[in-house]
């Protein structure tokens, strides 16, 4: 159940819905409160995020030759928010 005022200042929060994961934010203060069950939901797009990237960092542990084709396609993961950091971003 969303908070109805924060905790912190007693202001109406504010509820974010994104990937499934339903934020509540007091807009005075910034402060995030997540509901039962939203911390694993969160844990899950960090997991996911991660396993992404790992075959490209296992080719520049090797040490392959395509140092520059892998720079490339890292580049392009920069430019793409991660969720992590558009579920954050209000």
């Amino acid at each position: 159940m969303p908070l109805q005022s924060s905790p912190i200042d007693g202001a109406p929060m504010r509820t974010i819905r994104r990937y499934g994961i339903e934020i509540d934010i007091c807009p005075t203060t910034g402060g995030v409160w997540l509901d039962r069950g939203e911390l694993e939901k969160l844990i899950e797009i960090i997991r996911e995020d991660a396993a992404a990237e790992i075959p490209s960092r296992a080719r520049l542990r090797r040490g392959d030759d395509a140092f520059e084709e892998d720079g490339d396609r890292r580049q392009g993961r920069m430019d793409r928010k991660s969720r992590l950091l558009d579920l954050f971003d209000f």
